[in-house]
């Protein structure tokens, strides 16, 4: 009987596998080797090549190197550059976080940019601890030793940057900062490659690429005055070619001239043009649906951005509004990063903005916001009905006219879509917040729920859980919010506060049997018997009362829990197996695992060892298909329980043992229970 086949867990940083029952325990190959985490190359790149050099030549003379300079002078266009010029002698792996340190919204916690280094290794999400600092730990056991680089860019500070460092010897790091990060030179001997301003002749080179080498030579004096007046910043360089070849039948002294007036104009100093004067110089000339994209695209709250969410923004088609993306690319305000995915230079995201705030009645913006919501709403609220078919359902309330919702008609297509989309549904969750939908709040925490449960993103699970509690309004939402809050605790082992805010819930007349079947299971779990009897038959009445059969089948499962934590088996399976053969036909192949794994556990209380180990295999094949790694967990545990009582021990300690690398993996406290047991 294979009752414990594919269980896995780390070990001394490697994966182990826990084979059938007469295995042991193998460690498996290196980690997957992560791909296509760095942005694209640039097509426009010149010069630097002091600067590419001494990158390089940093390679053997300190394993962190950090690239300072101003913003927009090209940090991140060099970085990359370098790294992919660099990736084969990385033969592990090269991974790539946008820290997003001066974003007006706020910095990418550094948990956040360990969890996507441990997404790109491929790392299953049953084997991502809950811990920060454990997952931490995870990633660098996945580089130690191995050839990897790590590129940081747009760091906001020290502290933000050395939870990220690899500490292996064998692995490079660059980081990117406006700030000189002194503090990391100073206790992590960091080496530093200031980048200033281009050169005049690489800036007429960066030129020539947009305008051709032919009227750069012709028109050489215009050149280097257009030069002088962007500062040399690769970034205006970069729109003010773009725009130059929008304005081809002008003469370049016609174009300058028109820059130095608007400098004169924005600035009083006509001998110099800043920043937003060279980005308010492009925009101007987009067409009015364009520019107001571009001034909406400032709301969105996330790191990039998908044609759907840019249409829902602008409450326009999407084959219109790809049109306006490609004006916007191609006026160089956009960066098309990924096939299909968009992003802003963090400068001119937050010139968006400012132009929104300046531009679009009060409105106006708030009624773009709406759909953007709507948009991440209503699409996860289909993600999660595929993950989770059989959850009581809630209303996603009434559409905002315009939103686009993208089709999630499959379980592979909902897993996409939420790994794709996960950074930006957090902040739009917050967004929301912050605006004031306090109904797309909790409605978005009740959508993001299975996905952030069975990724094994506890934190971010229970954070948007304390947002949505917050912005409940009424009794019906606060008990559901409750609810959900309580599991996250009963699941992590925080039995305690998983009653207490269950208790709360109990307070609200609102679907009591649901809430007394999650005080019925947090009780048991803490070992209180009685108290889970107690509340768990009082869930059992209260949903034949209410009528609805797959609440009572699910009730009475935790009937047949609870008497077994009682010492009360016979009964137990009585009302178990009404539960299975309720269930028989339903299609809720969950719940249907549960009813059976709890039979295994009233079996095995009644001595039915053999009939309990046959109970669980059922019951853990479910688990591990829909990656349910605390059922999986407990009920390995009760597999090596049944051998015990069978006599044996070497398969029990076996079964004990995976039982607790499993514990271990989502943080949970019965880990050194049964590490204590082997």
């Amino acid at each position: 009987m294979d009752d414990l086949r594919n269980t896995t867990g780390p070990v001394h940083g490697h994966v182990v596998q826990a084979g059938t029952i007469n295995g042991g325990v193998h460690l498996s190959g290196p980690p997957a080797r992560p791909v296509g985490r760095l942005p694209p190359a640039v097509p426009h790149f010149v010069g630097r090549a002091d600067e590419l050099a001494l990158l390089t030549a940093r390679l053997g003379a300190a394993p962190i190197t950090v690239v300072t300079g101003t913003a927009g002078v090209g940090k991140t266009t060099l970085a990359v550059t370098w790294a992919r010029s660099v990736a084969d002698r990385f033969p592990d792996g090269v991974l790539y976080a946008d820290l997003r340190g001066f974003d007006p919204l706020g910095p990418v916690d550094p948990a956040t940019a360990v969890r996507g280094f441990l997404d790109a290794f491929a790392v299953p999400a049953q084997e991502v601890p809950t811990d920060p600092d454990a997952q931490a730990a995870l990633y660098r056991s996945h580089v130690e030793g191995r050839r990897v680089l790590v590129l940081l860019d747009n760091a906001r500070d020290p502290e933000q940057v050395r939870p990220l460092l690899p500490g292996s010897a064998t692995c490079a790091v660059v980081v990117t900062s406006r700030n000189r990060l002194s503090g990391l030179v100073a206790r992590e001997q960091a080496g530093r490659c200031s980048l200033g301003p281009l050169s005049a002749a690489e800036s007429r080179d960066l030129l020539s690429a947009h305008l051709g080498p032919a009227r750069v030579a012709a028109e050489r004096r215009a050149v280097d005055e257009l030069v002088e007046r962007c500062a040399r910043l690769p970034i205006a360089l970069a729109i003010a070619g773009t725009r130059a070849v929008d304005a081809r039948h002008a003469d370049l002294v016609e174009v300058v001239t028109e820059l130095a007036e608007l400098s004169e104009l924005s600035t009083g100093d006509g001998e110099r043009t800043d920043l937003p004067t060279i980005f308010g110089w492009s925009y101007r000339v987009l067409s009015p649906p364009a520019a107001r994209l571009f001034r909406l695209l400032g709301l969105h709250p996330g790191p990039d951005f998908g044609l759907p969410a840019a249409a829902s923004l602008l409450g326009a088609p999407l084959p219109d509004t790809r049109r306006l993306l490609r004006e916007l690319t191609g006026a160089s305000l956009l960066e098309d990063h990924a096939r299909g995915r968009y992003r802003f230079h963090d400068l001119l995201r937050e010139y968006a903005a400012g132009r929104a705030e300046a531009e679009e009645p009060a409105g106006a913006r708030h009624a773009a916001v709406l759909r953007l919501l709507d948009h991440y709403l209503r699409t996860s609220f289909a993600g999660e009905r595929q993950l989770y078919p059989h959850r009581d359902p809630i209303a996603p309330g009434p559409p905002a006219g315009g939103a686009v919702t993208v089709p999630v008609t499959d379980l592979p297509s909902a897993w996409d879509w939420f790994t794709t989309e996960h950074a930006n549904l957090l902040a739009a969750l917050s967004l929301a917040e912050r605006t004031g939908c306090a109904g797309h709040v909790w409605r978005l925490a009740w959508s993001m729920s299975s996905y952030l449960g069975r990724s094994g993103r506890w934190q971010d699970w229970e954070a948007t859980q304390r947002q949505a509690l917050a912005a409940a309004a009424g009794p019906g939402a606060e008990a559901l919010v409750l609810r959900v809050l309580g599991r996250v605790f009963t699941l992590s082992g925080r039995y305690g506060e998983a009653v207490e805010v269950l208790e709360r819930a109990l307070a609200l007349p609102v679907d009591l049997a649901h809430t007394h079947e999650a005080l019925s299971l947090a009780h048991e779990r803490r070992g209180a018997p009685a108290e889970a009897l107690d509340h768990a038959r009082t869930a059992v009445a209260l949903s034949a009362q209410g009528g609805n059969r797959l609440r009572r089948t699910s009730a009475l499962v935790q009937l047949g829990r609870a008497l077994v934590a009682s010492g009360e088996p016979a009964e137990a399976r009585e009302h178990l197996t009404r539960a299975v053969d309720a269930l028989a036909g339903a299609d809720d192949r969950i719940s249907l695992a549960d009813a059976t794994e709890a039979l295994g556990r009233a079996s095995l209380h009644s001595g039915d060892h053999t009939g309990a180990l046959a109970r669980f295999a059922e019951a853990l094949a479910c688990y591990r298909e829909f990656g349910d790694r605390w059922s999986e967990a407990h009920t390995t545990a009760r597999v090596g329980e049944a051998w015990s009582g069978l006599g044996d021990l070497d398969r029990a300690r076996y079964a004990w043992q995976a039982a607790s690398e499993l514990f271990a993996l989502i943080n949970h406290p019965e880990a050194a229970r049964w590490r204590d047991r082997v």
